[in-house]
């Protein structure tokens, strides 16, 4: 039994075959509504399935969206290429992820090879708010791109990100509520959203407030800032870490050396990933609107050049109180 073809689905529905077509391209904006529905019921009622190589080829578009993430070890970015992902799906399209290892020279080589592989856009979330840019405005030039919860100098593209300095904001409210008045900040400052927290705390605390830069973030970094935090207890009662993956390793390691959470020291997340909500005891963090994010995100990489000028677009953080920042 061979598959169902356009023009058996056009001759079921009732229409010309240029109709179903540009029904089923999702381009029927001239169609007439009864008939776009006719020809939706035909196809799925025969099973059509599109030839999306056959479209390219006539299009010069493939229904393909690459995403470039600084590491799929951190997983608050693959939660964020899932939000992506979804919506990439339910506009009928394909993603690719790869990832940067956290180095300006890979995310280039892999920002050229997505490129190679005939892309429709890119999503690039950038590993450097300096050093990114070059090869980033490089492939803007040739595909559309969009940055993704971070930014980069002279990228030439638009960015959707988060409000980092009310998220910041959130957090340090939150815990001066509970009476937390001696609060330090455990952050990078090589990504876009590290140096805007660093930024927003030190608005906010002063510049002698104690915090502790690390070259990234991860779990190793966490643990290495618990250690530092362990040595000056007398002057910390609150923590604010810049990444999910620094609260983990930070609480792991606080446990470890009998500092109690939140009792002793309360301790805040910033993505509120998953894994938050199954540690003893879940963290507080900060809930990022991915979704509205990523539909932004794409309706831009398809929108005309000109709405894709270099500036920023931020989203507003939502904050998610759990029992480390809370002891009733």
């Amino acid at each position: 039994m061979t598959a169902p073809r356009l023009i058996d689905v056009a001759e079921a529905a009732g229409v010309s075959r240029a109709t179903a077509s540009r029904v089923l391209a999702g381009t029927q904006r001239n169609v007439d509504p009864e008939l776009a529905r006719r020809v939706e019921q035909a196809a799925q009622r025969l099973g059509y399935q599109p030839n999306h190589s056959a479209r390219a080829l006539r299009t010069g578009a493939t229904g393909t969206i690459g995403v470039v993430v600084p590491t799929l070890a951190n997983p608050y970015f693959v939660q964020l290429a899932d939000a992506i992902a979804q919506r990439v799906r339910a506009a009928g399209g394909t993603l690719v992820v790869t990832d940067a290892a956290n180095d300006t020279t890979i995310e280039a080589e892999q920002i050229e090879t997505l490129l190679g592989g005939r892309v429709d856009g890119l999503f690039v979330v950038p590993v450097s708010a300096d050093g990114s840019g070059p090869a980033i405005r490089d492939a803007a030039g040739r595909r559309p791109v969009v940055l993704f919860d971070r930014w980069a100098k002279d990228s030439g593209t638009v960015a959707v990100t988060l409000d980092n300095a009310s998220a910041v904001r959130l957090l340090v409210d939150h815990l001066e509520g509970i009476g937390r008045h001696r609060i330090a900040l455990v952050a990078d400052q090589a990504s876009s959203s590290g140096a805007e927290r660093v930024a927003a705390f030190a608005d906010s605390q002063g510049p002698d407030a104690t915090t502790i830069l690390l070259p990234g973030f991860s779990t190793d970094g966490g643990r290495t800032a618990a250690r530092r935090i362990i040595e000056q207890r007398d002057r910390i009662d609150a923590v604010v870490c810049g990444a999910d993956v620094l609260a983990v390793g930070l609480v792991s390691t606080l446990h470890r050396s009998s500092v109690a959470v939140p009792r002793q020291i309360a301790v805040t997340g910033f993505d509120d990933t998953e894994m938050l909500k199954l540690l003893d005891p879940p963290i507080t963090s900060i809930r990022h609107p991915l979704a509205a994010m990523a539909e932004r995100g794409l309706t831009l990489l398809q929108a005309p050049v000109r709405e894709r000028a270099e500036r920023i677009e931020r989203f507003a953080p939502e904050l998610v109180v759990r029992a480390s920042t809370d002891e009733s």
